[in-house]
Formats: C-alpha cells, structure tokens, sequence
C-alpha cells in the first residue's frame, strides 16, 4: 500500500509539472512586446529607424502610429505615468522606448529612457551612447545591445498581471445577462450611464482601483444597474479595436521610414536601402564623385653634385613659378547611389593631368621653348575611420620637362620623360563639417627618364623620389567646394659613369658628376563637385 500511494502522489506530480513547465517555459521564452516612441533632435527619424531595426531582432515592436493612435483614442497624450499605462494595458506593451538626440561638435547623443508597461513608471537610470555618424553606427549598436536590451528583458510582461484583459472579457457577457434583471428605477440608471462614461475619460485603473478600495462594499444594486450601458460601450470599443488594427496599416504606406513590406511583427524595415543622408554621402569616406578643376603653380629647380676642382660644372636649372591646368578627379563607382555598404564602395579610380599654359627657358640671353605637363592614372581604395579617412593608391604616369631649340642654340640641360609607378598613402580628417585636411604621400618609381640617361648625356643612374601634397576643403555649398593645396616632387639621380656629361668635363676620364636632385615645388587651387 506504501508503495502504491508513493507510485500514485509521483504520478500525479508528474502530470502536473508536465502540464505547468511547459507553459511557464513557453511564457517566458516568449518575446516581449515593445514600442519606440518617436524621438527628439536632429537626425531623429534615422535612430528611429536604426533602433526599431536592432530591437525587432529579439522582442516583437508595436509600430508607434498604433500608439498614437490609441493614446488618442483613449485620450492619453501626454507623457504622464498613468496614460502610458493605459495605453500599454490595451495594447498588451511590456516595455516603453522613449528618448532624444543632441549633436555636439561632430558627434550624436542618443539619450533612451525606459518605461515599464505594467506601471508606467521609468525603469532603471537613462541609456546614453554615442555615434560619429548621423545612424546607430557599429559603436553604439553595441552599447545598446550591451545594456538597452538586458534592460528591457527585466521588465516584468504585463501579461503576467493576473490576465485582466481575459477577466473583463468573461466578465462583459455576465454583466450582459444580469441585465435581464434590471431594476425598476430606469431613470436612476440612465442618471449614472453619464457620470461613468466621463470617470473613465478622465480616470485610469490606478484610479478606478483606489475609487474601489474606499468603498468596498458597493450595493449589489448599483453593479447590476451599470452593465446596460456597457454592452454597448463594449461593442463600441470592440469596433474601434478593430478600426485600430486597420488605422496602421494604411498610415504605413506614407511612413517616411516604411518601405511597404510589413513582417509578422508589424513593423516594416527601414529604409536603408533608400540611401543615406546627403550630408553623410559626401563625406570622404562616403563621396562617389571627387572632382577638381582649377588652376597649378610650378617651378622646377634641378642641381648637381660633382669634383670641387672641376672647372667646367653642368649648370642647373632655376625656375619660376608658372601657372597651368589641373584635373583631378577620383571615382567610387560602387558608391554611386550611396546604397552598398560593403567594403567594395570603397574602390575607386583616379585620373590626375597637369599641363603647364606658357614656358619658356632661357640659356644666357637666348630664349627657349619649354613644355611641361604631368599625367596619371590608377586604382585608390579608401577606408573610413570616424572623421578621419585612409587610403592607398597605385598610379601609373607620365611627367616630361622638354626645353627645345632656337636657332643654332641648343640647351644644355638634357630634356627629362619620366615614366612614373606612384603608389602612395592618403588621409583625408574633417575638422569642420565645412572643412577638411588633406594629406599624400607617395614614392616614385622610375620605369625610365628619357635623354637625361643616355650614354652622350649622362648615362645611367640609380633613380628614386617621393612626392606630396598637404591642403585643405573648404565647402561652399552641399556639393561644391574650393581646394588649395601645397605641393612637391624631389627626384634624386644617383650617376653610375657611363655617360660623357658625368666623364668627359676635363682631361681625365675619371667622373666628374656623380648626381643630381631634380625638384618641383607649387602648389593648386580648384574648384570641386562632389556626389
């Protein structure tokens, strides 16, 4: 008989922790149900947009028209406790997502404060995090999964307070019935149908409950004069619920943040494949289009080193500043349009010319026709960092010095072609919206030179050099701004002998010129579009 009792009490605790368990599992795995209250401050609607799109990967968000479209309904606008609750209490919301933005310098303050739905009281100290772009960058997301989300996953759900909605529901229909016996006094209840329906315009639960425990003991008369009018008052309101679910749905197709595909949460995604803000696609890190057309200023200087006893010395070239014609221009062709977001939109091309207008050289009284251009091509890739942007780049080019004929007199200074495998390092910092710094660096690598390494000038040579530029953007408008920028080449020759300019200046046939620095000092100012 022990043994039977024992067999049958742990059978019947089995049933019952079968039955229970998985209920209360499933309760508590469930999601909670949340709602993102239109924010404040600039860039507003894209953190909206950014933190409903992280929250809806773990908890099922309410879209905010039908919040406002049940505050509205049960005359509970204002922020105050006791309306967040009522509207929290008849849309089933756990939790409540409310906050604003600040831009300091160059940078966005999200500040989120948290509400519970059960008591519509703040939950916990306010949420602050920190963006360097006008969205929820990969910095602030983070701190909002690190501490947003744990935050509302402690709020209490408030379908765990006791199902109040499913106790009206079974109430309604009793009330319904005991209407059968309604009293004789129809006037005393059409007297009292008034004062209810403007109580619960003005009064929440937390007030209905604290009328209810003054006075406990209310006449059994008086509940069963009131449910006449509330049949009808229910059905109104069963009809206005099913207007509530409807009122979303047509308010989302002209939702600015929608883009027409609702999911099974009610939330539509965000519009991030519409394309960023103008003012963040023009960034550095961001632009498609950078272009530059405007003036150059160049002046070329070129020096020897040699013998200290050599009398017959190679003269150098001394230059002044001459203006000519610069392009410039680099384009991201995955970034047009301003939607990928992958690390593709950060290659580009480049193209550079640079044509000096009007030269001339003079060797003693004579006057030389001179030309000077320079040209480039390559491929540039970019990566952004907050304000600042990096890059490399690897070009492919041509500059040529030539100084011809006049007459009889021929120059002394042998023409240079250099044909030039640039690859460099860029940055490019945001001081201000308005300005930015710019900085190059690059190594030159000489595939040839032209006339200057023949064997009658002189000769071969080790050829290295470096070049840079260091200016600034300033913006004019959204797309157009103006640039100036100082800029240099030095080019080092070092002579191996093997022509006769380095050998043949005297009577031995040791070397006499061992090298020579080749510079180009100037610097531009241009115009620029950006896209």
């Amino acid at each position: 008989m022990t043994s039977s009792r024992s067999n049958s009490w742990f059978i019947l605790v089995a049933v019952v922790v079968g039955l229970v368990l998985p209920a209360t599992v499933a309760h508590a795995g469930g999601k909670k149900r949340i709602v993102v209250l239109e924010l404040e401050g600039p860039k507003a609607e894209k953190f909206h947009a950014d933190l409903v799109k992280l929250l809806k990967k773990s908890h099922t968000v309410i879209p905010v028209d039908k919040w406002n479209g049940t505050a509205e309904e049960l005359d509970a606008v204002s922020s105050s406790a006791q309306n967040i609750k009522k509207v929290a209490k008849k849309l089933k919301i756990d939790a409540i997502v409310s906050g604003k933005v600040q831009k300091r310098r160059d940078e966005y303050i999200l500040q989120l404060r948290l509400r519970s739905g059960k008591s519509g009281a703040p939950v916990g100290n306010s949420i602050e995090v920190k963006s360097e772009e006008a969205r929820l960058d990969g910095t602030a997301s983070s701190d909002l999964k690190d501490e947003l989300i744990p935050a509302i996953d402690g709020v209490g759900s408030i379908r765990d307070s006791g199902g109040d909605d499913e106790a009206e529901e079974e109430e309604k229909p009793a009330k319904k019935g005991s209407s059968k016996k309604k009293d004789a006094d129809e006037e005393e209840a059409e007297e009292e149908k008034p004062a209810k329906k403007g109580f619960s315009r003005k009064k929440d639960g937390d007030e209905d409950e604290a009328a209810f425990k003054k006075n406990p003991k209310k006449d059994e008369d008086e509940e069963e004069e009131s449910p006449l009018p509330k049949p009808k008052k229910a059905a109104k309101a069963d009809d206005e619920d099913s207007e509530d679910e409807e009122k979303p749905k047509k308010k989302k197709k002209v939702a600015k943040r929608d883009d027409g595909e609702e999911d099974e949460d009610g939330i539509e995604e965000s519009s991030d494949e519409d394309g960023m803000e103008p003012s963040e696609a023009l960034r550095p890190g961001e632009r498609a289009v950078d272009a530059t057309l405007g003036l150059s200023f160049n002046a070329r200087r070129m020096s020897f080193t040699y013998s200290s006893d050599l009398g017959n010395t190679p003269k150098p070239y001394k230059g002044v500043p001459v203006a000519g014609v610069l392009l410039d221009a680099t384009i991201y062709p995955l970034a047009i349009g301003h939607k990928r977001k992958d690390m593709l939109k950060n290659l580009g091309v480049t193209v550079m010319y640079d044509k000096v207008i009007k030269i001339n050289s003079k060797q003693g009284d004579v006057v030389l026709p001179t030309s000077q251009s320079h040209w480039a091509f390559g491929a540039v890739f970019r990566y952004p960092l907050g304000k600042a942007t990096v890059g490399a780049s690897l070009r492919y080019g041509r500059q040529a010095f030539t100084i011809g004929s006049n007459g009889n007199v021929i120059s002394e200074m042998p023409n240079v072609n250099y044909t030039i495998l640039d690859p460099g390092l860029f940055l490019r910092y945001e001081v201000t919206p308005k300005i930015t710094l710019n900085a190059n660096l690059g190594y030159m690598a000489f595939l040839g030179t032209g006339a200057i390494q023949k064997n009658d000038a002189y000769g071969a040579a080790t050829v290295t050099g470096f070049e840079g530029e260091l200016g600034g953007d300033y913006s004019l408008t959204k797309n157009i701004f103006v640039r100036a920028a100082f800029r240099f080449q030095t080019i080092g020759f070092k002579f191996k002998g093997t022509g006769t300019m380095s050998t043949m200046r005297d009577t031995d046939m040791e070397q006499d010129v061992f090298g020579a620095r080749d510079n180009y000092l100037g610097g531009a100012v241009t115009a620029g579009y950006l896209y």
